[in-house]
């Protein structure tokens, strides 16, 4: 565990790497002669986070091997780590993702987000009364805050056109 974590560490440094090769690229952002935070700054922003993490990572780990701790969950056997409920829970996770996209281009962003959101957490054990009822709030929050306070257009699905003739 601690030899994926140096690794971890080590990915996480490289694609903060990445991040900066081509965030390079980004034009400044100058208003009469001041350099300001353009669109450089996010992604900078996140390279360095990434860095940071990478070298906690690191350092945690050569510090675990050299005291020769291991984690508590490396004695636990492959058949424990991963239970049919588990992968049940990835697959879920994965369809949702997957079916998103095509489910919100047909029913619009506020159902189908609130359909999708409310299916997955019915399968992550949530009850049915309280799934919908997060779901509700989740898609009406995002739906204010892209939708009308930053005036992001979500998709409003072909069934909404269609009703709309």
């Amino acid at each position: 565990m601690n030899v994926k974590n140096i690794l971890f560490g080590v990915f996480l440094i490289l694609l903060a790497a990445l991040i900066f090769y081509f965030g390079w690229s980004f034009p400044a952002y100058k208003i009469r002669g001041e350099t300001l935070p353009g669109p450089k700054f996010f992604p900078f922003t996140l390279a360095v986070i990434l860095i940071i993490f990478g070298i906690y990572f690191i350092i945690k780990s050569a510090v675990m091997i050299k005291m020769k701790k291991l984690p508590k969950d490396s004695a636990i056997a492959f058949e424990e780590k991963f239970t049919l409920e588990g992968i049940k829970n990835i697959v879920a996770v994965i369809a949702s993702i997957v079916f998103f996209v095509p489910i919100i281009e047909f029913l619009g962003f506020i159902l189908g987000t609130i359909i999708v959101s409310s299916i997955l957490m019915i399968v992550l054990n949530v009850k049915v009364l309280r799934s919908i009822i997060y779901s509700t709030i989740l898609t009406v929050m995002i739906f204010l805050v892209f939708g009308t306070l930053f005036r992001i257009p979500l998709p409003e699905g072909i069934i909404m056109n269609i009703v709309r003739g």
